[in-house]
């Protein structure tokens, strides 16, 4: 995209036509933000994009890191055939790298995924310090977490219509069930960087499993509809709140994940079967769970 002039731009944005379909017209409407039926000024636009000295300079940062992008392509074809293996019936999407002004991350399209790779250049990188993004945003935002938050992102795509409770249950348990297919999908990739947390973290919550279990109970949370009372449990926060400092937020997808892989151990069902339970009372019952003490 880089490379494109006044003289080229036409037959270059024709032949992204043919490679990237209508990954094109999402990257002009969102991206660039243009109707690409005004056609000069899309053309404008797609120059004025390439041609800003801050943009390319963060597009020669981008190249450096990911120029190697052998790793990353391994683990994505390896989770799409455990994903083949296990979903067979479903679509294996078509993934497409760009560079978006720092927009989106991980997004989809006509049942594709397209990845900013601009939202994956470390904590420190200093473009996210001219953003003012806080700490615990930055942390998400590196290379190792890539994979995980494709996986993640593509469970949402096809499954989101399993979250039909409003209560905190029924969010464990729909945060459990993504974590247990990134497992399945994943297999080599270490248990903290799906959950992406430090390992610190990661040893928190599996020392702490019996306490976060009953903060949820005691506090009369588990049932709870007010979506405010525990939306640092289930979402990314400077941190869970009420909890001790050592907590990381989204603690409620490690408790998921362990009621989901009791729930796997003692029933007889395949994972897609297990996904579209929707009655998160009888899972938990059913699952049996009993936190690690």
């Amino acid at each position: 995209m880089f490379s494109i002039d006044s003289v080229n731009v036409s037959t270059t944005s024709m032949q992204w036509d043919k490679d990237f379909g209508s990954f094109n017209d999402f990257f002009a409407s969102q991206i660039i933000q243009t109707n690409r039926l005004d056609t000069l000024n899309y053309y404008n636009r797609l120059l004025d994009f390439t041609q800003d000295k801050d943009i390319r300079e963060a597009n020669d940062s981008i190249a450096l890191l990911f120029s190697d992008f052998s790793d990353i392509q391994h683990d994505l074809e390896l989770a799409f055939s455990n994903f083949k293996a296990s979903f067979p019936s479903y679509h294996i999407p078509e993934i497409t790298t760009f560079f978006g002004g720092f927009k989106y991350g991980v997004i989809t399209y006509d049942n594709n995924i397209g990845i900013g790779l601009d939202f994956f250049l470390g904590q420190n990188s200093k473009y996210y310090q001219y953003l003012r993004d806080p700490k615990y945003l930055r942390f998400q935002k590196q290379r190792r977490f890539l994979v995980s938050n494709v996986m993640e992102v593509w469970f949402n795509e096809n499954f989101h219509k399993s979250l039909v409770g409003h209560d905190l249950l029924s969010h464990l348990i729909y945060k459990g069930k993504m974590m247990f297919f990134l497992d399945m999908m994943l297999p080599d990739i270490p248990l903290q960087d799906k959950f992406r947390f430090t390992r610190e973290q990661m040893a928190w919550v599996q020392d702490n499993e019996s306490s976060i279990w009953e903060y949820f109970i005691y506090e009369n949370l588990l049932f709870s509809k007010k979506e405010r009372e525990f939306r640092s449990f289930v979402n990314f926060a400077p941190f869970a709140k009420g909890m001790p400092k050592e907590a990381p937020a989204r603690v409620g997808y490690f408790i998921g994940y362990k009621i989901v892989r009791d729930y796997m151990k003692n029933n007889d069902v395949d994972i897609e079967e297990m996904i579209y339970m929707t009655d998160s009372k009888y899972f938990l019952s059913e699952s049996k769970y009993k936190p690690n003490k």
